[in-house]
């Protein structure tokens, strides 16, 4: 007990202050994390390039999502879904069409010269359309009970001793809910939420490096679609937002009413 209290004081200190200083023989402070065994989910961004990858390869390996890929990062960066999951694949493109529908618009940015330029130089430099606001998908065990014990936790009892493998005994936490009530909630039941349940990839682990070879999920799994990423506002359960809840068998809109998660509807693979 005494040595969890004082992991518990690490997290907070950590996530909290933030503080600059770094041992002489550390110069690798507070990075982010990627998936770190121990956490309770995988989060990723979903695209409809990521869904175009996914249609033409069912064993493409979902990226870790932390605003960009930065191979000193501490953790496993993707994650395939393995055999057991290939309906779970297709529900996540149906559900992606759901946000698109009916809770979030597709925005884009362009990258290179307009179309629409009113520019009169000719340029060779190739036009893209690039998705700026794809819907948040954390994986999950599918027994895990999200609606008790809520999403975009981490509950990882032994992060520290993870990102000491990887070379950072000052490593960041990282929690995506940034709240007293989330950090505690984290620590309380580290020890009562199983991890994520995964194969990892037979690699050596280099310090100041992240590992891109792919894990493998070992059972079936769940997932939750949120159209942004306002963690907090979803911990909260503040009204009028929706997410969907995802699974081999078909997908589950709910929306936030009262501090509860309630069903709006369902949609069922028949086939």
């Amino acid at each position: 007990m005494v040595v969890r209290f004082f992991t518990f004081l690490v997290i907070v200190i950590i996530s909290f202050i933030h503080c600059e200083w770094a041992s002489a023989a550390d110069n690798y402070s507070f990075p982010a994390s990627y998936y770190l065994p121990g956490d309770a989910f995988f989060h990723t961004v979903i695209t409809e390039k990521t869904l175009k990858k996914l249609e033409e390869n069912p064993d493409y390996a979902f990226e870790y999502n932390r605003s960009h890929w930065n191979y000193t990062f501490p953790g496993y960066y993707s994650l395939s879904l393995g055999k057991q999951n290939r309906k779970l694949a297709k529900q996540i493109k149906k559900a992606y069409e759901e946000v698109r529908y009916s809770m979030r618009l597709l925005r884009l940015k362009v990258r290179g010269k307009s179309p629409n330029s009113i520019s009169g130089k000719s340029s060779e430099e190739k036009t893209e359309f690039v998705e700026i606001n794809g819907p948040d998908l954390f994986f999950y065990n599918e027994d895990y009970d999200w609606k008790k014990m809520q999403f975009a936790i981490k509950y990882n009892e032994h992060w520290h001793q993870e990102l000491m493998k990887f070379g950072y005994p000052n490593g960041d936490y990282a929690p995506f809910v940034k709240t007293p009530e989330a950090i505690i909630q984290s620590w309380r039941f580290s020890t009562v939420v199983p991890p994520l349940s995964v194969q990892l990839p037979d690699v050596p682990i280099i310090k100041h490096r992240a590992v891109d070879a792919p894990m493998i999920a070992k059972g079936r799994l769940r997932a939750i679609m949120l159209p942004d990423n306002k963690y907090k506002r979803y911990y909260k359960r503040k009204n009028y937002l929706h997410l969907i809840e995802i699974t081999n068998e078909g997908y589950f809109t709910y929306h936030a009413s009262e501090g509860e998660w309630r069903q709006s509807g369902v949609k069922l693979d028949n086939k």
